[in-house]
C-alpha cells in the first residue's frame, strides 16, 4: 500500500509538472508573439534609397532599398545637425541595420499599386478633388483608411517630391505580385530608347512569377505603341537620310 502511495504521488507531481511547462511554453509564445505585433514597419518610397551606417548624406554607405520595400523601423530617430534632415534607423529583413532618410520611409504603412488612374484629394470628401492624380502602376504606401477611401504616400508619375493625399480604395492593388511588376515595369520604361524599353518590358511580361498580374495586358499594350514609335523614328530617319 505504502509504494502504492508513492507511486500516485509521484504521477501526481510528473503530472502537474508537464501542466506548468505547458503554461510557460504559452506564455513565452505569447510573450513572443506580442513583441511581433509591436514591430513597427515602414515602407520604402523611394527606389535605390540609402542605408549609411551613420545618420548623415556623408555616412558610409551600407546597402540600399528598393521601392516598396518593407522594413522595420527601429523607432530611434535624430536631426543631421549640418543638413537638418531627419533620419530613421532602420533593420532589413537580412538583419543589416542602418540609418536612411526619414522622408522617403512610410511608417505604419502598407504597399500598394496603382490600378489605374487615380484623382487625389486633400481629405476624404469628393469636393476636395486636386488637380493631381496618381498614374496606373505608381507604387505608393496606405498609412490610413477611411470607409471606401485611402490616406497614401508615395511620388507621382508626374510628380517631382513625396507627397500625401486621400484616393479611392478601388484604384489600389496591395498584391504582391502586381506590386513587382509595377516596379519592374517602371524601371524598363525609364530607359533611353524605345528599343531598350521595349527589350526590358518584354523580359518582364515574360516572367512567369509575375505572370497573373493585372498589369500584362497594360504592358503589352505599351509595347505595342513603343514598336509603333519606334517604326515612325526609322522611317523619318530614312527621309532625313534620303533628303541629304
Amino acid at each position: 500500500m505504502k509504494k502504492l502511495f508513492i507511486t500516485i504521488v509521484s504521477l501526481s507531481i510528473l503530472f502537474m509538472s508537464c501542466k506548468g511547462g505547458d503554461k510557460s511554453e504559452k506564455a513565452t509564445k505569447d510573450t513572443t508573439k506580442e513583441v511581433e505585433d509591436k514591430t513597427v514597419t515602414a515602407i520604402c518610397l523611394l527606389d535605390k534609397l540609402s542605408i549609411r551606417e551613420t545618420p548623415s548624406a556623408k555616412g558610409k554607405w551600407i546597402t540600399s532599398m528598393s521601392l516598396g520595400e518593407k522594413v522595420m523601423f527601429t523607432e530611434e530617430e535624430t536631426t543631421d545637425a549640418a543638413s537638418k534632415k531627419v533620419y530613421y534607423k532602420v533593420k532589413l529583413t537580412d538583419g543589416k541595420e542602418g540609418w536612411t532618410r526619414a522622408t522617403f520611409l512610410a511608417v505604419n504603412g502598407t504597399v500598394g499599386a496603382m490600378l489605374e488612374e487615380a484623382s487625389v484629394y486633400k481629405r476624404p470628401d469628393l469636393l476636395t478633388k486636386t488637380d493631381k492624380k496618381y498614374s496606373v502602376m505608381d507604387i505608393i504606401a496606405v498609412t490610413e483608411n477611411k470607409g471606401d477611401w485611402m490616406k497614401v504616400k508615395g511620388r507621382r508619375t508626374e510628380g517631382e517630391y513625396i507627397e500625401e493625399g486621400w484616393i479611392k480604395s478601388s484604384n489600389i492593388s496591395n498584391d504582391e505580385i502586381d506590386i513587382a511588376t509595377a516596379k519592374f515595369a517602371r524601371s524598363a520604361m525609364s530607359k533611353s530608347t524605345m528599343t531598350e524599353r521595349i527589350k526590358a518590358l518584354e523580359e518582364v511580361i515574360n516572367n512567369q512569377d509575375l505572370s497573373s498580374s493585372k498589369f500584362i495586358n497594360v504592358l503589352k499594350s505599351k509595347i505595342e505603341d513603343y514598336k509603333a514609335k519606334n517604326v515612325a523614328i526609322d522611317v523619318n530617319d530614312v527621309k532625313v537620310e534620303e533628303a541629304k
